[in-house]
């Protein structure tokens, strides 16, 4: 057994944090066979812009661990800091930069330097919420749910200069529910990050790390999604726009509609008239709707706040009555 194996740890998010509680769980980390030498985290003024965002301010002091706030996403500014510990790994998980080369490639010059020989993969290593290749870049729980998967992953992957390619060191199923939101698929992949976390620690003590390349053939990359994204339109299906609003619950900014009044923010949706038989399908709820003709038949909006909208009764007779009368498609009652 090698003397301990140094790490470093940078996240900014929840993912991140619950991969690296279960390090710290460890018998690895209990049994002193690994060293975390510093703890970089994303600064509190960029948790408004950072969904999922996870101080690791209070985790580092929980254990007495060095802590840093990360100056750039590329990590330019803390080559040097890192390249100073001589870190065997780099886990970063969670991070929306990708990291420069000069970072990259610290690890390696360790095991050259202790070793005489380069790791497996380079020593720098991530986690991406999708079974990949499928699925690299960006917005992975929301593009999960908006497309109708009924299976994804959490992915280990050794890092490298472009996003998500590297090789996959190890992959846990995750099921994917028919009526699965993004805060429902957030919480499960929160936990499997501890769990991949927990199973790392012992690979990461032995330095034994290795992964398998991934398939090129196979590979798919989701873009990135901003909330403009989010709109619900009158050419959507009902199922496209019930998709879209479980997608974007949670911590990601919420589908809207937009009203003469500016955006509704909407966090559910009730399906009004059947789009094949145009009988009614309401479903037995205490709520306020807003009534919202789809490309296929009319679904009832629930508002996410501070939006006066129609009663459930009054809402059932507007879809009966656009099942008579052609309404204005998309309109917002």
């Amino acid at each position: 057994m090698p003397d301990q194996t140094r790490l470093v740890l940078v996240s900014g998010h929840a993912f991140g944090a619950a991969a690296f509680a279960g390090i710290l769980a460890s018998d690895a980390f209990l049994e002193d066979q690994l060293e975390v030498s510093a703890v970089i985290g994303l600064p509190a003024e960029q948790a408004r812009k950072t969904v999922g965002y996870r101080a690791l301010a209070p985790l580092a002091a929980e254990h007495n661990l060095q802590y840093l706030d990360a100056p750039d996403g590329r990590l330019a500014g803390l080559a040097g800091l890192i390249g100073g510990v001589r870190p065997h790994y780099l886990l970063v998980i969670g991070w929306s930069s990708l990291v420069g080369a000069d970072v990259l490639r610290i690890p390696a010059e360790t095991a050259v330097a202790e070793r005489g020989r380069l790791p497996d993969g380079g020593g720098c290593i991530g986690m991406h919420p999708t079974k990949l290749p499928e699925g690299r870049g960006q917005a992975p729980i929301p593009w999960t749910i908006v497309k109708g998967l009924s299976h994804t992953a959490l992915s280990v992957f050794f890092l490298e200069q472009a996003a998500d390619t590297g090789p996959v060191i190890a992959q846990y199923p995750v099921e994917v529910r028919p009526r699965e939101t993004a805060s429902s698929l957030f919480y499960k992949m929160e936990h499997v990050h501890f769990r991949a976390g927990v199973d790392l620690a012992a690979d990461l003590a032995g330095r034994s790390v290795t992964g398998t390349k991934q398939d090129e053939s196979a590979a798919t990359r989701w873009p990135k999604r901003r909330p403009a994204d989010g709109e619900l339109t009158s050419t959507m299906t009902c199922e496209e726009i019930d998709r879209q609003v479980r997608a974007l619950l949670g911590p990601y900014p919420r589908a809207f509609v937009s009203g003469e009044s500016g955006r509704i923010a909407v966090r559910g949706v009730v399906p009004l008239v059947s789009p094949l038989s145009q009988r009614r399908v309401v479903r037995d709820v205490d709520e306020y709707l807003l009534p919202f003709r789809c490309a296929d038949g009319m679904v009832g909006l629930i508002p996410d706040s501070g939006h006066e909208s129609v009663p459930v009764r009054t809402a059932v007779e507007g879809a009966r009555e656009a099942g008579r009368e052609r309404a204005e498609p998309g309109t917002v009652g």
